[in-house]
């Protein structure tokens, strides 16, 4: 009995040992362009198909997934676009250790259309405040007296960073027409102003 589980261990060790060797990895870097500004976001979560595994990015966009055997997937960033691009490759004998992503925000907001509407003499400051609105009296007043908008996008915003984007870009409008007094009278929760 002895010798017949020291036969099965031996049989079993190198198939222990290919296993670990068939185990393969995907890494890389993830950067995403808000408009025409690229950057590395300070979160995303990124799916890799067909698996549906998950993995977050890390302070400096870098991401990976472990534990990956021979095959074709697709690495999908489910954070900034509706419809997200989907990065197909392939694992034959090696880990991958450079698979680099950028994806586009998809903007609906940013530089360039804050400037369209500051041109149209419609400026807006973006506000995102969660499901129900929040409007004052004020916001009238402050919204006559300087010619600006306050749209609310409540809890289904565009990406933040979109919103920054767009928001500055008003800011230094206004910093330009009005100087700096207008910041003593606007709402503190524009995104983007402190």
């Amino acid at each position: 009995m002895k010798k017949l589980t020291l036969i099965v261990l031996l049989i079993n060790i190198p198939l222990l040992g290919q296993t670990s060797l068939s185990e393969f990895s995907v890494s890389g870097n993830l950067k995403v362009y808000f408009g025409s500004e690229s950057i590395s976001p300070k979160f995303a979560s990124i799916v890799l198909l067909p698996n549906n595994h998950i993995t977050e990015i890390d302070s400096l966009g870098n991401y990976k997934f472990d534990n990956l055997k021979s095959g074709t997937y697709k690495i999908m960033v489910i954070d900034y676009n509706p419809n997200p691009k989907k990065f197909r490759f392939e694992i034959d004998s090696s880990s991958i250790s450079d698979f680099n992503l950028i994806v586009d925000a998809n903007c609906e907001v940013s530089k360039e259309i804050a400037e369209q509407d500051i041109q149209n003499d419609k400026p807006r400051l973006l506000l995102i405040s969660g499901i129900a609105p929040y409007v004052s009296f004020e916001d009238n007043k402050f919204a006559k007296k300087y010619g600006i908008i306050f749209q609310d996008f409540g809890d289904t915003p565009p990406a933040e960073n979109c919103v920054k984007q767009y928001n500055s870009t008003v800011f230094d409008f206004l910093d330009k027409k009005f100087g700096k007094k207008w910041r003593e009278e606007v709402r503190d929760d524009v995104i983007g102003l402190k």
